[in-house]
């Protein structure tokens, strides 16, 4: 049986509470009693291998699924029940994108942030993307990375509170994955908490301060990058280690 690792912090700026998560798909448990906490103004990086149930966590946490039991409060709303009364502070960038082979950038952009009354200038969110000089072209056209950076500025339209990101550097250049670097931090800076899913576990000790290890639906590390990772010690290796 894994061990858990978890190193207690006051609650102060929390901005997402997992408590007693569980998610089941018939007889399938995807999820399994999974606990942790997002706070503001930090990049949390949710990990684990394939089917250790990052998404679906993160799909509960965002709304989109509904737990078989425990609580998820998120800017200190139950969204376990189906409260949608935070949906305009929250930002959500799905793996798979979500959207239409037709959008244009800045038409789709621009419609986001009209949905907000927080909704930033959409000129200033596609340049700072990156994607100005593709304004005018559609999703299908778009390279992999290109895609990824679309993506993240439909999650960011609402400037949002809280922001989860589900592999929002696959397929990214050097160069794209530099500029999503810069805007994450950007966000931290201005208190936005960042839920990261990721593989990419370089990618994860770059940008987040603290990390939750999920592993056959359970968390089995929740620490910070700098208890984890001193010395020569790379979170790779610590994440080896607990999910072995």
């Amino acid at each position: 049986m894994s061990t858990v690792f978890v190193v207690n912090q006051p609650l102060q700026s929390t901005a997402l509470e997992v408590r007693d998560l569980v998610i089941r798909y018939g007889d399938i448990v995807a999820v399994n009693s999974v606990s942790f906490v997002a706070r503001h103004g930090e990049v949390t990086a949710v990990l684990g291998r394939n089917g250790a149930g990052k998404t679906s966590t993160l799909e509960a946490c965002e709304g989109l699924r509904r737990p078989t039991s425990g609580s998820l409060r998120v800017l200190g709303n139950d969204v376990s029940n189906g409260d949608t009364s935070q949906r305009a502070r929250i930002g959500v960038m799905l793996q798979d994108g979500g959207i239409a082979p037709s959008a244009r950038v800045m038409s789709l952009v621009r419609h986001y942030c009209r949905l907000y009354d927080r909704g930033v200038d959409p000129r200033v969110l596609v340049e700072q993307v990156g994607l100005q000089h593709r304004a005018t072209s559609t999703w299908r056209r778009l390279s992999g990375g290109e895609r990824q950076r679309f993506s993240l500025a439909l999650a960011l339209a609402a400037n949002p509170d809280i922001a989860f990101l589900d592999e929002p550097t696959a397929g990214v250049d050097l160069d794209g994955r530099e500029m999503i670097r810069d805007i994450i931090a950007g966000l931290t800076a201005d208190g936005c908490c960042v839920v990261l899913a990721t593989h990419d576990l370089d990618e994860a000790e770059r940008v987040a301060q603290h990390v939750v290890v999920l592993h056959q639906g359970k968390v089995v590390l929740d620490d910070s990058i700098v208890n984890l990772c001193t010395g020569n010690r790379r979170l790779e290796d610590v994440v080896r280690e607990v999910t072995r």
